[in-house]
């Protein structure tokens, strides 16, 4: 299977529209009575159609967002950096023995009794902005994704602002509300720094990975962090992945696409397999693009270019060149645009 990407508009992960985030989400109020979807036919789509695009918490990574939310520059203030699974309540009792994720299922332990599935529609959680307020998050619907990918499940996500109203957490560039993943640990969602679009294991805290933001989009390629193949862990395709749907060719978190760019992406592994004759563009690794194709793209600007400059990227001559190098990616023309 071979996959061809498209970019979308620069948005990043796990986060709150900007013009939703500008209430105070710290007040708690009790949460009104209401309908959330049948306990019997819970993978049910209760919220609307088929909802397609990027996402508010995650724009499109080959089209700069990790999870989706318009981030500015480093100002991360309005944005949900994680979610705690202290705290969490099912039907309003948070006396919880523990709370976990397995794949994209939400599992609680209570007692003798083990909650999952449809069990947690109307489970509300607590998550952390980046100035430190507090947003509560509530499980509105839960579905099967669609194919290929239904064995997984999406869940429609909305936070509860100071006036009691609740929103959707996520939304694409055009505003409009998508499902998300839940995804273990968290993601460091800043640009220009080390450890930015840095995924990090966190037994406390886990990220909803929105509709079209480059988490949830590299899970949807078969980069499912949590699974393995041929005996192979696959965290680290997924975050090669995530580092070149968005361009972030550095690996600092900075993307470097635009809108409308296509990559055709594949790996050893076979996943997703080349099936295009493209141009070859650089070959990834966790950490950003390992080495670039000087018969490609100019990539001007991009501060780590000259150094991993290399006439024989992607050609596999040797042992030591091919050690370490999970993904590689192809463009359409060898414009001179990154």
């Amino acid at each position: 299977m071979s996959r061809i990407v498209s970019a979308l508009p620069l948005l990043a992960l796990a986060a709150c529209s900007p013009a939703e985030t500008e209430a105070d989400l710290g007040t708690e109020v009790p949460v009104s009575e209401e309908t959330f979807g049948s306990s019997t036919s819970g993978l049910t789509t209760a919220n609307g159609g088929s909802l397609n695009g990027g996402s508010l918490n995650g724009g499109s990574l080959n089209g700069g967002s990790l999870n989706g939310g318009s981030l500015n520059g480093n100002d991360l203030s309005g944005f949900l950096i994680h979610v705690d699974y202290a705290g969490a309540a099912i039907n309003g009792d948070s006396s919880l023995d523990w709370v976990r994720i397995e794949g994209t299922q939400f599992q609680a332990k209570q007692g003798d009794v083990l909650h999952t599935g449809t069990a947690f529609l109307g489970a509300w959680f607590y998550g952390t902005l980046g100035d430190g307020r507090r947003a509560k998050l509530r499980i509105a619907d839960m579905r099967a994704a669609e194919a290929p990918n239904g064995d997984l499940t999406e869940y429609w996500v909305e936070y509860r602002d100071d006036d009691n109203v609740w929103h959707p957490l996520c939304r694409d560039s055009t505003g409009a509300a998508v499902w998300a993943y839940p995804v273990k640990g968290v993601y460091d969602y800043r640009r220009g720094v080390p450890t930015g679009g840095q995924h990090s294991d966190d037994p406390d805290h886990f990220t909803f990975a929105c509709a079209g933001g480059a988490v949830q989009k590299c899970i949807n390629l078969g980069y499912r962090p949590w699974a393995s193949r041929d005996g192979v862990s696959l965290a680290a395709h997924h975050q090669a992945c995530t580092r070149l749907i968005r361009a972030d060719y550095c690996g600092d978190g900075t993307p470097h696409t635009q809108n409308g760019n296509r990559v055709n992406l594949y790996d050893k592994l076979g996943i997703q397999t080349d099936t295009e004759r493209w141009f070859f563009e650089a070959s990834w690794d966790a950490q950003g693009a390992r080495c670039f194709s000087p018969l490609n793209r100019s990539h001007a600007g991009i501060p780590c270019y000259d150094s991993r400059l290399d006439l024989f990227c992607g050609l596999g001559l040797s042992p030591e060149q091919e050690e370490g190098i999970l993904l590689r990616n192809e463009t359409p023309t060898a414009g001179l645009t990154p």
